[in-house]
């Protein structure tokens, strides 16, 4: 068999998207994936243990119809949106239901936009799904350009919190897009139970939009691969014609309506990262030559004045076992990603870091 002949022809055109470093090993401090360092709550992991039953043999409820029930009436009725269940399409984790997004609106050559930076996974699904695909620069200050109101294509993607910087993008700024874009914009808000801004309530006007979420990262899930869409009715019956087949586990799905039931007990603990990410923000503010970018996320984005100074911190807190994520993207190098821990084990990386200061600031 030669493999290279049966490979579609564009094959080697498509850039993987390739996860960040995980050591999967006793004594790393992980800072560069986004992951909630606090596992679900005793009583959500105990109904996910009474739920291993015999129901394991059987396929899962196709549709996810339960904890889309759970979404509409509990979870989102106090947003101002859309609360039928039938305005809810259940996935894959986010990224399931962005790559669910493309098989259902776009042709060959049809015209994509995203921001750059931003999360690489859209410049993927371009490739893949063989779009036409315009990469706009955001402003200095991480803004979206004045030339983006004017944009032309059959789908865009916002990230907000947009990673790598990890703020928010207003509603005031997604309304006028809404208004003047002609296709499908697609709100990603991967980061949102962070922030305190939500596209959700623009749902009720735009019937061309769609807002992602996922119960990863808020809701320490990020194993069990549950993520979903909110939009116009019409939109997500297009979502499940080209849906895979039983595309949540059972599992996860009784995971994330455990998640919404006690959502108190996991906003409570998320209420602790957004108090880190304020204190680690203006502790590490003070040094000079290094500031730190407005988060709505629960990671914060800081910026060395000298880009070889932070490769320098990068390369000796990997030596020590810290991980953070370097952007190595043009125009980025001067930036390192940092994921917000415990209290613990942020004391534990800004002693290493203060020790660092000393020897290259």
């Amino acid at each position: 068999m030669d493999l290279e002949n049966l490979l579609r022809e564009d094959f080697d055109k498509i850039e993987q998207y390739l996860p960040r470093e995980q050591p999967f090993e006793a004594g790393w401090l992980e800072l560069n994936i986004n992951e909630n360092p606090y596992p679900p709550s005793r009583v959500i992991l105990d109904e996910i243990k009474m739920a291993i039953n015999e129901k394991l043999r059987l396929y899962p409820e196709p549709t996810g119809k339960d904890l889309r029930k759970m979404i509409s009436s509990v979870f989102l009725v106090d947003k101002k949106t859309l609360t039928n269940p039938n305005n809810i399409f259940i996935d894959n984790g986010a990224d399931g239901v962005l790559e669910n997004i493309m098989k259902t609106f776009i042709n060959p050559g049809d015209q994509i936009i995203y921001f750059y930076p931003t999360y690489g996974l859209y410049k993927t699904l371009s490739l893949i799904y063989k779009a036409k695909k315009k990469e706009i620069k955001l402003n200095d200050d991480f803004s979206i350009p004045e030339s983006a109101y004017s944009l032309k294509g059959k789908l865009i993607f916002i990230n907000s919190p947009n990673n790598p910087n990890g703020k928010a993008f207003s509603n005031d700024v997604i309304l006028k897009i809404c208004k003047y874009f002609p296709g499908i914009v697609v709100i990603d808000e991967t980061y949102g139970d962070f922030c305190q801004t939500t596209a959700l309530p623009l749902l009720k006007e735009f019937k061309n939009l769609i807002i992602v979420r996922t119960f990863s990262n808020s809701f320490s899930l990020a194993s069990m691969r549950i993520g979903y869409a909110v939009a116009n009715d019409k939109i997500i019956k297009a979502m499940n014609k080209v849906r895979l087949p039983y595309n949540v586990s059972y599992l996860g799905q009784i995971a994330a309506i455990s998640c919404i039931k006690h959502r108190d007990l996991v906003f409570k603990q998320n209420h602790k990262i957004i108090s880190e990410r304020k204190r680690l923000s203006e502790t590490l503010s003070k040094y000079n030559g290094i500031s730190v970018e407005p988060s709505d996320a629960n990671f914060i984005f800081v910026k060395f004045s000298d880009k070889s100074i932070c490769l320098k911190f990068i390369w000796d807190l990997k030596e020590k076992k810290v991980l953070v994520r370097h952007i190595s993207q043009p125009g980025l190098y001067q930036y390192m990603r940092i994921t917000i821990n415990t209290p613990d084990n942020n004391n534990k990386f800004l002693d290493i870091f203060d020790e660092l200061t000393k020897k290259y600031l």
